[in-house]
Formats: structure tokens, sequence, C-alpha cells
């Protein structure tokens, strides 16, 4: 049976090396993609909703190429806001994660998101995180005091590498995503928690440290190990992640493995702000997918827009682009029904190679959307064959996760 070649041509953004590179797996046919996931103590808005389409953007790319992708995106049920917001509201932990799980996972098929292969939980990753933590200990990386245990950075020069910083610029680093910390006990001001004394309901586990819970950062080590091994080929996740918290994951990571790079490839994609302000949860400055699609806007408009801007790159959310979108979206729609013109040689083909060039290209995702714009016109114009072009347009929009039937 012939096998296809492998395919090489595809060029992402790297973080870690901060440009752009040729993307090659460890496997020749399977790539493993590790991307964080939610902390459900609210419900989500657009903001997770573009890291989750940009990701699964590439994994349908990658799919298209001949790729097989085991996709592992993770659940944060057991952090400070767990359990600061399911005691206020009477609610267990359990019962918090499962009722805005599945409001997400609505708001995901929604917008044509494919499910990854798990979405594993932290409070069902403690027997492996504990493991990890002890390595690490008994390995000399990480150090216990008074039921903390911290992970000791002195060991690991090239901390902060995602950051791009070292020394005190790190200390003098700002973001909304830095976890509150005992300082006073650490050795220095850099180590960061990896384990911590709890006492919460539904929060507290028992270890060799005493009863407690993980720090943010070992827990996605430990959930990417126990699915997808000691070292894997993409890390995902928004740009406010890149430090303290993958930069905490990957030095530990590689501490506990003795292998290096945790990660091969880590992508960062933009921030969704709203009136110049990045949309988050603790700010309650909020556009949520669920609220769009109550106001008549579709999934295949919506996902348009979060693509219609570069994956890495900032954007505000934009009214206008959306509606832009949204007659994106019913053009294309009219076009797969059209009966295009009489049957040519393959006149098609130009369109299928720009948009393999688009893609290639770090997922230049707008300019893929414009080649399908002009195929749709061309199909409406009859100037290329439905039995031909019909079916590529929908198999490339597929791509996108645009939904288009033929009827």
């Amino acid at each position: 049976m012939l096998q296809p070649q492998p395919y090489n041509d595809l060029h992402l953004f790297n973080s870690l090396t901060r440009r752009v590179e040729r993307f090659v797996p460890r496997d020749e046919r399977v790539v493993s993609m590790y991307v964080c996931g939610i902390t459900p103590y609210d419900v989500g808005h657009l903001g997770h909703a573009l890291v989750y389409v940009a990701f699964d953007t590439l994994r349908r790319w990658l799919e298209f190429n001949a790729y097989e992708v085991r996709h592992i995106q993770n659940i944060t049920d057991v952090d400070d806001d767990m359990v600061r917001v399911s005691r206020r509201l009477g609610l267990t932990i359990q019962e918090l994660t499962d009722r805005n799980q599945q409001i997400y996972l609505d708001e995901m098929r929604a917008l044509d998101v494919l499910q990854p292969e798990a979405y594993p939980r932290v409070s069902e990753t403690i027997p492996e995180i504990i493991e990890t933590v002890q390595r690490l200990i008994d390995s000399g990386f990480a150090y216990e005091v008074e039921g903390y245990v911290f992970f000791d950075v002195t060991r690991t020069p090239q901390f902060g590498v995602l950051a791009g910083l070292s020394g005190q610029a790190l200390l003098d680093f700002k973001s909304d995503s830095m976890p509150e910390e005992p300082q006073h006990l650490k050795r220095n001001p850099l180590d960061f928690l990896i384990w911590q004394p709890c006492t919460d309901e539904g929060a507290t586990f028992a270890s060799p440290w005493g009863a407690g819970r993980p720090g943010w950062h070992i827990e996605c080590s430990a959930m990417a190990c126990r699915h997808l091994g000691d070292q894997i080929d993409i890390h995902g996740g928004g740009k406010d992640l890149r430090y303290p918290h993958h930069d905490s994951e990957i030095v530990q990571s590689e501490a506990a493995s003795g292998l290096s790079p945790y990660s091969a490839f880590w992508l960062h994609n933009g921030t969704m702000g709203l009136a110049g302000q990045k949309m988050s949860k603790s700010l309650g400055n909020l556009v949520k997918v669920s609220d769009l699609l109550g106001e008549g806007h579709t999934g295949n408009g919506i996902r348009l827009s979060l693509l219609a801007v570069r994956w890495r790159d900032d954007r505000d959310f934009d009214r206008a682009l959306l509606a832009a979108s949204e007659e994106t979206a019913r053009l294309l729609e009219r076009a797969a029904v059209a009966p295009g013109g009489p049957a040519d040689q393959l006149r098609v083909q130009p369109y299928r190679n720009a948009f393999q060039a688009a893609m290639d290209d770090d997922l230049d995702t707008p300019t893929a959307i414009e080649v399908l714009r002009d195929l749709a016109q061309a199909l409406l114009d009859g100037r290329v064959a439905g039995e031909t072009g019909t079916p590529t347009l929908i198999e490339l929009a597929s791509v996108l996760g645009v939904r288009l039937r033929a009827e």
C-alpha cells in the first residue's frame, strides 16, 4: 500500500525561540499537543473561545495533512478560585466544575471545536502530582518547609526562558496570573510553590507533607506527562500564561524527567480585549459566546471573526468585524449550494494551493478566509466547475471549522 510522504511544510512561531520555524514532530505521523484548559469557577468568554478555536484550527490543519493528533486539554478544578467560588455559592467543587464545564462544552460545540482526546482534571491526577513532587524533592530540585513544597529555581538557570527575563527582571514582572505564595518561607523569592497545606473540602488530599493540594504549575506538568509522556511536540495556551505558568512547567518537567526539551514548540495565542483592556473573568469585562448566540449570531460567523486576525495577534472585540464575518459565512453557505460552472480543467487547484500556502505560513487564517471568499464567488459566478469547486470549498472551510453542507 502506498504511504503518503511526511508533511513538513508547516511553519509556526515558536515562543521558545522567538522565531517562525518549520514544524517537525518527534514521531513521523503522530503529533502530541497539550493545551492549557479552563478553570471552571465561572463561565467562559470570547477570550477563552479564541484559545480553543486557534488550537482546534491547528489540530484540523495537522489532521488535514495526514497527522494523527493526540490532543489533551486539562480542567483546573483545584485552585484558590474554585475553593472561593464553590464556598460562596454553596456548591461542592465537583458540582461547580460539572456545571461550568458543561456550559463550556455547549459553547465549544456551537463553534464546532473538536473535543480533545481527554479532559483530565487535577482532582483525578493527584497520585501523579504527588509522585512528581516527591521525585523533585529526592533529586534536590525542591524542598519542604512547614508543609509547603517549593521548586528551587537556582538549580535551573534557564528559568524564565519564555518570558525572556532573568533575575531582578523576573521579580519585577507583573501579571494578573501570578498566584499568592508565602514568600517568607522561600529560600529564593523566585522559587515557586508545588504543594501547599489545605483543609478545604474537595480540595484537600493526603500527602507525605501533610494534608494539602498542589500548586498551579505542577498540575499541568503531571497531567501532560500522564497522557502524553515526558516530552511533547506542542504546548499551547494564551500568551498571559508564558510566565510564570509555562516557564515553571518547563523547569519542573525537565527536572523531573531528566529530558529536554519538555515541549519542542510553545505556541501562545494573542489576547482578546474589550475597549482596550484585556477581557478577563476577574475584571468582569466579558463578551460571552452564549450571549452572542442569543443575539442571533452563528457559530460560523463567530468562528470566522476569531480567525479573521492572526492567531498570535492581540485584538479587541469588534462588532463590525463580527458582522463582516457573518456576511462571509453567508457567502460561503450560498456558494456551497450553487451549481457552479461547467466542467473545467481543474481551475479549482490554484485555490487549494493558495489555501495550503496560507495555512503553512504560521496559520495565516485571514488569507485563508480570503481564498475561501474568492472560491465562493467563483462558484456563484460560474467560473469554477461545481463538481470540483463545491467539495473543495466544503473541505477547506471545514479546516477552519466552518460547517458547510451542500444540499
